[in-house]
């Protein structure tokens, strides 16, 4: 459980979490707000063959086999798609080696695998990755400008800045990561033109030309927030370079660019020791790149200059918690929340989280169920809610209430069917549930948790054979995520079971 509720944490520290850092010229008050988050894109998926009967194997004595043996080039690349899309980021890399590992001439594996390992965090591996797949596919700009952002996350600026001088100047994404590294090399007038011409440039519905390139409305809307900072900056007519710098900074944080941000601010600080808002900002990118020990040190210097501020005390809430301290977490998340930390429900989640880490089951559900009073969009929410209710609080009828909410809010989301059959289990409704499974498994057929579902189902039926060819694939799809060690020990619980004499 713990293990899940780091990935969460660390999912939604990276990805969903709504953040407004109040950012002060120094003695003036000034509020940035990050770009709102892009909707994910469903992916279809063919209908579940049907089962065939399945081999007596004992899940544990799978260890020793070969990944190869299990499944085909495409299914990992799938898999480590499915993976990525949930956040599974070491998961998913472990499936795009596999991959690679099946077919070493194709560089799709590669690329997927670099760019995963730079959500994760790993930008090493991203570059050994990039390196492999340039080899094979020397022109490729997917492959440049992943080894240029590998660089840059290294802190390399001298390396980002020299393979990207070296690309096609008119594509968009080069403009994009040259106006990064001139803002490193503070030609701040340089970096604000190539962003302009981002921002102006046509999407796709708005070409008239066929021969005019669209630009990816993303990487429009990226540009548009480094340039909303230089406007910010344009109110106060005397405003100090520095403040710009931690201004675009703040910006790089918004796109994801951490570590390209960690630079520029200490340079800020060398300056002015004492500005709060450049501690703030430097905290939360050590605190999304995962140097926990540098945000606790970031934000703690922070708040020595304004005990009250309650984004600092959220970050450090965060921090804390990232360094197995849930006391002090749990202590500066109250805080935060006292002095009017918003949004509301981020506080509310991150206590829930904690509660839940306490085992304080009944705190946990009344706040994760306050949250969806508030906000239905975080399907993980519905989901922790029904698993209290059902394996912590014995409670079916309130998971059920709580499943058939999500189905409500995310009709499209294989996810919301598998709550349902999930909390119809739970209350013995085994035709119900059934069907509800079914559904959530022709819309995804590798799908760990809906498998392993389907099995709990078939074993409290007494249907050994079919619960076991279920638990086998959870097993296998979920790869070893906490979906898939569960259904291990429930298999090899039916094979005890049956082998007593």
């Amino acid at each position: 459980m713990k293990k899940f509720l780091t990935i969460m944490w660390i999912l939604i520290i990276i990805g969903a979490v709504f953040i407004a850092i109040q950012l002060t010229k120094p003695d003036t008050t000034e509020y940035v707000e990050p770009p709102e988050e892009v909707p994910k894109e469903e992916m279809e998926k063919p209908e579940e063959p049907e089962p065939e009967e399945p081999d007596e194997v004992d899940i544990f004595e799978t260890e020793g086999m070969e990944e190869e043996d299990i499944l085909t080039y495409t299914e990992y690349l799938n898999l480590g798609d499915k993976q990525r899309k949930e956040g599974n980021l070491n998961e998913a890399m472990e499936n795009y080696e596999n991959a690679a590992r099946l077919n070493p001439n194709s560089t799709t594996a590669l690329i997927n695998l670099g760019y995963t390992a730079l959500l994760a965090n790993d930008p090493i591996k991203a570059q050994e990755a990039f390196l492999k797949a340039e080899k094979l596919s020397p022109d490729s700009l997917d492959v440049q400008i992943g080894l240029a952002r590998s660089y840059l996350n290294q802190r390399n600026i001298e390396a980002a800045k020299a393979l990207t001088w070296e690309l096609d100047s008119s594509e968009y994404i080069v403009k994009y990561y040259t106006a990064i590294i001139l803002i490193l090399h503070k030609d701040f007038e340089g970096a604000k033109n190539l962003f302009e011409e981002l921002a102006e440039a046509p999407t796709e519905r708005a070409v008239e030309n066929e021969e005019t390139k669209p630009i990816n409305p993303i990487l429009k809307e990226k540009a548009q927030n480094f340039l909303d900072a230089y406007t910010r900056f344009l109110y106060f007519k005397e405003g100090e370079i520095i403040f710009l710098q931690t201004m675009l900074a703040k910006a790089m944080t918004n796109v994801g660019e951490y570590e390209a941000a960690i630079p520029l601010l200490y340079d800020v600080i060398n300056q002015k020791n004492n500005y709060k808002d450049a501690w703030i900002v430097l905290g939360y990118a050590y605190l999304n790149s995962e140097k926990i020990l540098d945000a606790i040190d970031a934000l703690t210097q922070a708040k020595a200059l304004d005990e009250e501020k309650p984004e600092t005390l959220f970050f450090l809430g965060l921090a804390y918690y990232a360094n197995n301290d849930i006391d002090k977490a749990i202590f500066y998340l109250e805080e935060a929340e006292k002095n009017g930390y918003e949004p509301k429900d981020e506080i509310e989640l991150r206590l829930a989280d904690l509660y839940l880490l306490k085992e304080k089951y009944s705190q946990a559900a009344v706040k994760y169920e306050e949250i969806l009073k508030l906000n239905t969009n975080n399907l993980e929410i519905f989901i922790r809610a029904i698993w209290l209710n059902i394996d912590k609080l014995n409670n079916s009828q309130k998971a059920l209430v709580l499943a058939n909410k999500a189905l409500e809010t995310h009709p499209e989301d294989p996810m919301s069917y598998n709550l349902v059959g999930w909390a119809l289990t739970s209350a013995k409704k085994y035709d119900q549930a059934k069907s509800y499974l079914a559904k959530a498994l022709k819309m995804d057929p590798l799908f760990d948790a809906a498998h392993l579902n389907l099995g709990w189902l078939y074993e409290k039926k007494g249907m050994d054979t079919l619960a076991k060819e279920h638990y086998k694939k959870a097993y296998y799809f979920g790869s070893g995520n906490s979906i898939a060690i569960l259904a291990a020990k429930r298999y090899n619980n039916i094979q005890i079971n049956i082998q007593k004499p």
